[in-house]
């Protein structure tokens, strides 16, 4: 599933280019600790190195989050090039988003209501930020 959308994607984390499997983690923006679903949008490509030493199961503190709003985009068209994968996000989103159903920019609306909604979670359960 993942190759469908790795043509060129970057890390929201750390900026680098992901190219190979071998460059990334399929990571939970809200770690499944926090927030136990597996919603697509919840799902985006970061440098495997990060995530597994820094990122872990916490979530980025607000301004983090927002700097990394545009490469949450990104990952979101990504899953744009594929026909199953577009249904799925748009069905999640829609699901947790009712609001970004008819965007004209639908991963970036996505990409502002996962950093919205992943602030809100974090603030109230009192979550590790880093």
């Amino acid at each position: 599933m993942v190759s469908l959308f790795l043509t060129a994607s970057t890390c929201p984390w750390t900026r680098k280019s992901i190219r190979q499997s071998s460059d990334y983690d399929l990571d939970h923006l809200l770690p499944l600790a926090v927030y136990p679903v597996n919603e697509l949008w919840n799902l985006v490509p970061v440098d495997r190195e990060f995530n597994q030493r820094i990122k872990r199961d916490r979530v980025p503190f607000d301004q983090r989050l927002r700097e990394a709003e545009p490469w949450l985009a990104e990952a979101y068209r990504g899953y744009d090039r594929s026909c199953s994968l577009r249904q799925a996000v748009q069905e999640d989103a829609a699901l947790r988003f009712s609001a970004i159903q008819h965007q004209p920019d639908f991963a970036a609306a996505l990409g502002q209501q996962a950093v919205e909604f992943s602030n809100g979670v974090a603030a109230a359960r009192y979550v590790m930020r880093f």
